[in-house]
């Protein structure tokens, strides 16, 4: 995914008494900065998360967390502040959220109050403590800046301790628990927004969707994995201990990962070396050797046996096949 960080943001980090730059040193990313947009994987995004929770105060955190303070075009919050009210403010918000970053949002409107429910996109991986309360503080200045109005929460809740810092801002107290969950009142959500901007949304809704599509049809973790795969498999240095080291997590986090959408390393490990010699027994100037060590195999009988498997065909009749296609 992409981030966008503005010189202008950039200072905003500074003036809290933070280094943007220090920061994606110590989370592992190449400094970019100059082009004031940073490509960064979902797992890297997560390792900046924990740098910030490491780093920042509840103080600083106040400040980062507020509607005002973020002098930057931020889809999600466009979006939620351009609607009609705190209703379908906390919905837009929750859709467009993972435009900005791999958080999810879970939003369960019942008959008198309306709950919000936050999470990393890899549920296995929780969200630390400045992610889970920047995004709860956030969505609370967002309803406060729409409606004008001072809203709290009945309830603001998760397994970190909050701080009277942080309980001061809320207006209501915190509770420690297992599970992290805000809960408002639907007569306050129902509040008109000062901020509504029917015509603006209008031209940019279409634009949005169309990001967001795209968004969903490249992310997974497997395909996370998958990628990973590709580059190390020619290498030699494949195993779930390498992989998940390159990924920035544990092994037990990254099969858990997995497991989630219904796969595991080894089927992932087998898919990837698969179009990988699918690949590469096209190419005329690659001998067998060269292949089985490409694909990661110890030896050419081992490859030759797991290709049949893969195809149901010899390499010779399926490069046969492939011959004649070509010219046919």
């Amino acid at each position: 995914m992409k981030l966008t960080i503005t010189t202008q943001f950039q200072e905003f980090i500074l003036s809290l008494g933070l280094s943007m730059e220090d920061l994606l040193r110590r989370a592992g990313i190449p400094n970019l900065l100059w082009k004031e947009e940073l490509v960064v994987t979902d797992q890297e995004y997560y390792r900046l998360l924990h740098e910030f929770d490491l780093l920042v105060t509840d103080e600083q955190l106040l400040a980062f967390s507020e509607v005002k303070n973020i002098n930057m075009f931020m889809p999600p919050i466009f979006a939620a502040l351009s609607a009609q009210n705190g209703i379908e403010a906390l919905h837009r918000f929750a859709t467009y959220k993972q435009l900005i970053g791999p958080v999810s949002i879970r939003v369960q409107a019942l008959e008198e109050v309306v709950s919000v429910h936050f999470s990393f996109i890899y549920p296995e991986q929780k969200l630390p403590r400045f992610a889970l309360l920047n995004e709860q503080l956030l969505l609370i200045s967002l309803l406060r800046t729409g409606s004008g109005a001072d809203i709290n929460p009945l309830t603001i809740s998760g397994p970190f301790e909050y701080g009277g810092q942080i309980e001061g801002y809320v207006g209501a107290v915190p509770e420690v628990g297992e599970e992290n969950q805000l809960v408002f009142k639907v007569e306050d959500l129902n509040r008109p927004f000062l901020t509504q901007n029917n015509s603006m949304w209008q031209y940019l809704e279409p634009a949005l969707k169309n990001k967001l599509a795209e968004l969903s049809a490249q992310r997974s973790f497997s395909s996370t994995v998958q990628t990973a795969l590709f580059q190390a498999i020619p290498s030699g240095n494949f195993s779930l201990e390498e992989i998940a080291h390159s990924l920035g997590v544990s092994p037990r986090t990254l099969q858990r990962n997995l497991s989630a959408e219904g796969t595991a390393f080894n089927q992932q490990l087998q898919a990837t070396q698969k179009m990988l010699a699918l690949n590469y027994v096209q190419n005329d100037s690659l001998n067998m050797n060269e292949i089985t060590y490409l694909v990661g195999y110890a030896d050419p009988s081992s490859f030759s046996r797991a290709f049949k498997k893969w195809t149901g065909k010899t390499i010779s009749h399926y490069k046969k096949e492939n011959t004649e296609k070509r010219e046919g």
